[in-house]
């Protein structure tokens, strides 16, 4: 029949099952498992003893006590394993085994007590009244198992009273009041197995477990110890070397790493509002604040600069998932960022000197392009004007060179001599001007129908005139007899090709001057114009730039130049739609070769537009 003993143990079962279940479905915490079997252990237990309590015979009491033993052994190796998750850190599954293969092992040696007798030695009721609770004598393997029991307990003290010297001083009575929770067990035990202590003539341990168990449950469910973990804390806390801390719901620092503690003038942030703390009160923000911060603190080693950033911590629903997670609390980051700001600094300086110097480099360029705009000035109105006086000494050479054939013959030889000079001079001041019109993006070629052969008999002509004994060889055979081109220009790049040809060849060589017809990639018709001569040449390593503009060859000495001729001809050339290349032997001589396609369409529409002016 049901008794009060029963009645109580009975309540208790149910009121820890319904912990147990509310412990599963928490958000996960370390232990878990664990807490929950020794719960369902200590369920087992009480059960089994509200039954002995329930049957009235000898024989069915002693069978219930024996069942109880699986809970027995389950609770406290469960409670010990949970506390060490919990505090220290999450234990492998295989710990588990344990409890149950010795829980499993000491259930059937009792079960099968009455063939070895090393449980119980002697069984009797307290009285001889119905139903009366009995007496045991406890055999070798009861007080084995009482000690592997006891081992376990013991860790569970050691464990928890090692976390309450670690806790922060927020947590560090939660932990004492572990410890007063674990001593409820350990004294109904040592009473119970001493015969100074019962409860209702049976074993208290149960009632003492169930107790625990529900004690330990509100101070976590209440404390809020499963929101925010302790569990590694010094590894995850420690081990950052930004500062970390950790708030409650109403702005109590809980935990603080030591880079956070040193950011205090005392280092005892621990249990303080953060808006009474130093130089973190300006992160006293609600949740609506806008993250990341930015934080300026005067620290030891000088001024240093963070960005703060808060991380909530939330519980899982209240009220069974009705009303959502509720926030319990809040992680608040602050990340060093002082190399970084002044990184920063340094570049914002920098950028400001670059763009002072840009502007600077900019008006000097501005400078520079009206200078040179006025020097090209200068120098057109000044060839401009030597071209007159220029115009009027060769006029007066040649009627002196006509009244000398009659007066005075010796003087012939120095009045063909300033008639080349001033043929010289008038060709440098061409090619200035040449060059001039050739640099101006407006400038556009001429469209004119011209005799090819005329103008290069022309400009052989001229070259021979202002070099007498030199032999210029003209090879026009193949010559097309006319084309679409800007004569003036086509002219000038004839001039500068044989100039060169002349100046930089023998007294006694001949050059050569030879225009054909030739067939280009495209298939189109082209004038292909070379002049050869059996100078100088070009060292190899000076090929490539000798069409460069003011470029001169190394091998050139004292030779009159100014490294502008070549460079236009390549202009000019590319103005036609054409090219110009050289073939030279250092010591043997120069091929110029002059190509030009001879289709009207191939001449620039758009000015000087893509031509290479340097």
């Amino acid at each position: 029949m049901l008794s009060l003993p029963a009645i109580l143990l009975l309540a208790a079962v149910l009121a820890t099952l319904w912990t147990a279940w509310r412990s599963w479905v928490l958000p996960p915490f370390p232990g878990r498992f664990n807490f929950v079997a020794m719960q369902l252990s200590a369920s087992w237990w009480a059960t089994a003893a509200a039954i002995e309590t329930i049957v009235p015979a000898p024989a069915d009491k002693l069978f219930w006590a024996e069942m109880a033993w699986l809970g027995i052994v389950g609770a406290p190796s469960f409670w010990a394993l949970f506390l060490w998750s919990y505090t220290r850190e999450e234990l492998p599954s295989r710990w588990r085994l344990v409890p149950a293969v010795v829980g499993t092992a000491t259930w059937a040696a009792a079960l099968t007590n009455d063939s070895h007798r090393l449980m119980y030695t002697t069984v009797h009721p307290v009285s001889d009244a119905p139903g009366a609770a009995l007496v045991y004598g406890h055999g070798l393997l009861f007080f084995v198992v009482t000690i592997y029991l006891y081992a376990f307990m013991v860790m569970s003290i050691v464990v928890t009273a090692n976390g309450v010297h670690r806790a922060t001083p927020a947590y560090r009575t939660h932990y004492l009041g572990f410890l007063v929770a674990m001593a409820v067990p350990w004294v109904a035990n040592v009473g119970y197995v001493t015969g100074n202590l019962t409860l209702f003539d049976l074993d208290p341990t149960p009632f003492s477990f169930l107790l625990m168990g529900a004690v330990f449950y509100w101070l976590i469910t209440r404390r809020r110890l499963f929101d925010l973990l302790p569990v590694a804390r010094d590894a995850l806390l420690d081990a950052v070397p930004d500062p970390v801390l950790v708030l409650d719901a109403d702005g109590t620092v809980v935990e603080a790493n030591p880079a956070a503690r040193a950011l205090v003038c005392d280092r005892q942030p621990l249990g303080r509002r953060l808006a009474e703390l130093p130089g973190l009160s300006v992160l006293s923000f609600g949740t609506s604040a806008t993250l990341p911060v930015p934080l300026t603190l005067e620290c030891d080693g000088g001024q240093r600069s963070f960005e703060a950033t808060r991380v909530p911590l939330t519980s899982g629903s209240r009220g069974g998932g009705r009303s959502g997670p509720r926030e319990v609390g809040c992680l608040l980051m602050l990340r060093d960022v002082t190399h970084r700001r002044r990184a920063e600094a340094r570049l914002e300086d920098t950028v400001r000197r670059l763009d002072l110097a840009r502007l600077e480099a900019e008006e000097r360029l501005v400078a520079e392009q009206e200078a040179k705009r006025a020097l090209k000035g200068f120098l057109s109105m000044t060839a401009h004007e030597f071209k007159t006086p220029l115009a009027i000494i060769d006029g007066a050479a040649q009627i002196l060179l006509l009244d000398a054939e009659m007066k005075a013959p010796g003087m012939l030889p120095r009045l063909e001599k300033i008639r080349r000079a001033v043929r010289r001079q008038v060709n440098i001041l061409e090619t200035c001007l040449a060059d001039d019109r050739l640099s101006d993006p407006a400038f556009a070629l001429r469209r004119d129908p011209l005799d090819l052969p005329a103008l290069l008999r022309a400009a052989a002509a001229a070259q021979g005139d202002a070099a007498p004994g030199r032999r210029i060889e003209l090879d026009l055979k193949d010559c097309p007899a006319g084309m679409t081109g800007d004569g003036p220009m086509l002219e000038l790049c004839v001039h500068n090709l044989l100039n060169n040809a002349l100046k930089y060849s023998p007294a006694g060589s001949p050059v050569r001057l030879r225009a054909w017809i030739e067939v280009g990639p495209g298939g189109q018709s082209e004038l292909a114009l070379s002049v050869a001569d059996q100078g100088i040449g070009i060292p190899a390593d000076e090929v490539e730039r000798v069409f460069d503009r003011f470029f001169r060859a190394t091998n050139t000495g004292t030779a009159a130049g100014s490294g502008v001729g070549l460079n236009m001809v390549r202009r000019i050339a590319a103005l036609h739609g054409g090219t110009v290349t050289v073939d030279s032997r250092l010591g043997e001589g120069s091929v110029f070769t002059l190509r030009i396609p001879l289709r009207q369409e191939a001449l620039c529409e758009e000015g000087m537009a893509g031509m290479p002016a340097e």
